[in-house]
């Protein structure tokens, strides 16, 4: 047993921890879900190559045009 007063107690620490483990379980299933039903980006995705159409050039103000 302990002689020191305790900011909380046990069962305030174990509520605190299931708490924060609830946190981390729900954060993680969002994050596999938003995973799984994102729409396909298809040759947009992150995985696929740059792709470069010929005579395209990157889009500039008209300003600095010519």
């Amino acid at each position: 047993m302990r002689n020191r007063p305790s900011l909380f107690t046990a069962a305030e620490r174990r509520i605190g921890l299931l708490a924060l483990l609830a946190a981390i379980v729900l954060t993680l299933t969002i994050m596999v879900a938003e995973r799984a039903l994102a729409p396909s980006l298809g040759i947009y995705g992150t995985s696929a190559p740059t792709l470069t159409a010929p005579n395209v050039v990157d889009a500039r103000p008209l300003s600095r045009a010519a």
